[in-house]
């Protein structure tokens, strides 16, 4: 599995005691591997139970708030759970997480995000020349997208107006109801359930995650 993003846990108890004990671990791993960090790097036992994330580095768009006091478990789930999107599922996530105020979930709800990204009315701008429009904004984006979409471009092509119509005003008059961003819109009547997935289902989700992969490993092993 490609690295996510990484977190450095810290030992809470042992800190208190005056000492540190814990290290960066790039996620997503193996449970094994969890369960190996947690007792020999940030010296987990009955004891020695509390810990926090201390750190994270290119966390994405999860907050680091949501991040602070959760388990590795639950943030690794996160991160197994996250690579299995694809590119516009993660995108369709991020945007998402920027409308609605990232700050504002917990992880169990992003883990819910995260499952659901199909459910996220979000559409990536389309139209004819869209791989000049880089230095493009959002509004002028829409006003291509949704102008060709409808037939509006055709019209006015025929017309011989496109050179004379405000596309950009155009784009913003959907930002009443959408929300514009650099790659695309995001309707804001998003189905998402935030609670739709227990830990239970959730944990049978990242297990189905795991085995698929262990399983693509092994062919490519076996082509090699």
């Amino acid at each position: 599995m490609q690295k996510v993003f990484s977190i450095f846990a810290q030992n809470l108890a042992y800190y208190n005691e005056g000492s540190i004990e814990g290290d960066w671990i790039d996620l997503p791993q193996s449970p094994e591997i969890i369960d190996r960090y947690l007792k020999e790097v940030v010296k987990v036992d009955d004891e020695h139970e509390e810990y926090e994330i201390a750190d994270v580095d290119d966390i994405g768009p999860f907050p680091y708030s949501s991040i602070q006091w959760s388990s590795i478990k639950d943030i690794n789930n996160l991160a197994i759970i996250y690579s299995s999107l694809n590119e516009f599922q993660k995108e369709a996530v991020e945007a998402y997480l920027e409308t609605e105020g990232a700050d504002q979930y917990g992880i169990d709800e992003l883990l819910n995000i995260c499952l659901q990204s199909d459910d996220i009315n979000y559409y990536q701008y389309n139209f004819e020349g869209i791989e000049y429009s880089k230095d493009c904004s959002p509004d002028v984006k829409m006003g291509y997208t949704m102008a060709e979409e409808i037939g509006l471009y055709y019209e006015l092509e025929k017309l011989g107006a496109t050179n004379y119509f405000d596309f950009e005003k155009y784009g913003e008059s959907y930002s009443y109801n959408h929300q514009l961003l650099e790659n695309g819109y995001l309707i804001e009547d998003s189905s998402i359930d935030l609670n739709y997935y227990s830990r239970e289902e959730i944990d049978e989700k990242v297990n189905e995650i795991l085995q698929k992969n262990s399983k693509e490993r092994e062919v490519e092993e076996i082509e090699i």
